[in-house]
């Protein structure tokens, strides 16, 4: 995959160029998309597992079902399909100050590379 774009991004890229909000994939579709090798569906099978289970909370898809089943012609290998929706967008998503998920103020340490704690690291 190019090196310069993560893989969230492909997938961003891959749903978007297609015109999904949400879609079942395979890793083979995307690979074959983005024309890349066998390696190259390893690192989207491993991210999107991951994406299932919550380790990318800033990536704009999220996957919310994974099911399997067993390919029809041999060696009958056993096949993912992951279910691919966009994350709704925050309607206050612009920063209104510094709140936090429970809407109590946060303290800021640095701000604009200055420290505001007043202590020296």
């Amino acid at each position: 995959m190019p090196g310069s774009l993560l893989i969230s991004d492909l997938l961003e890229q891959y749903m978007k160029e297609r015109g999904y909000s949400e879609h079942w994939i395979t890793v083979k579709e995307p690979r074959a998309w983005f024309q890349q090798d066998c390696p190259s569906g390893q690192a989207l099978s491993g991210f999107l597992g991951r994406n299932y289970n919550g380790a990318f909370a800033a990536c704009r898809y999220k996957v919310t079902r994974i099911e399997k089943f067993r390919d029809t012609i041999p060696p009958h290998r056993i096949i993912r399909r992951y279910l691919v929706q966009e994350r709704p967008v925050r309607q206050n998503h612009a920063r209104q100050g510094h709140m936090n998920e429970k809407n109590a103020p946060v303290r800021l340490l640095y701000q604009n590379g200055h420290n505001l704690s007043g202590s020296v690291r």
